[in-house]
């Protein structure tokens, strides 16, 4: 299955995903540039800042509308 294939699986299934789970979880390097790719196919992906326990300022992704067509 392709990354982006990967991807939308787990939004579909986990609700959401940051760069670091991308990584862990699917071994996807370049998390914003397949959600680029997703959105120029017509899905719609809402981008939320988070603040992990860290401290860190992460992105998390979620999906809210699949494509039609």
């Amino acid at each position: 299955m392709s990354q982006n294939g990967r991807l939308l699986s787990y939004l579909e299934s986990h609700g959401g995903i940051t760069t670091l789970e991308a990584m862990e979880q699917l071994r996807i390097l370049r998390l914003s540039q397949r959600i680029i790719e997703l959105e120029r196919l017509g899905f719609i992906i809402e981008h939320t800042p988070e603040m992990t326990p860290g401290g860190a300022r992460v992105m998390r992704y979620s999906l809210l509308r699949v494509a039609v067509g």
